[in-house]
């Protein structure tokens, strides 16, 4: 739930930043779609580091990037990039 909270307030956040201070065009799509990514390894590395079940975070840091790649492909498009 969280994931799916994620990669729909990410982009919606970016959207809103990037108009206020100017952004438009490919470079605002570029945000919006760089913002629906998933976090990527670094949460591991630190629950690795620090002994904080880096086992159920690999699982979630993988989950979350095969969840990813069907959103951003639908932003990508969406967008019209």
């Amino acid at each position: 739930m969280g994931m799916m909270i994620r990669f729909i307030s990410g982009p919606i956040i970016m959207s809103a930043a990037s108009i206020a201070i100017g952004l438009r065009g490919v470079k605002l799509r570029a945000a919006i779609v760089q913002a629906a990514l998933p976090q990527g390894i670094v949460p591991f590395v630190f629950a690795r580091e620090y002994g904080l079940h880096p086992d159920i975070l690999s699982t979630g840091v993988i989950f979350g990037m095969l969840v990813s790649l069907p959103v951003t492909l639908l932003y990508y498009v969406f967008l019209g990039l």
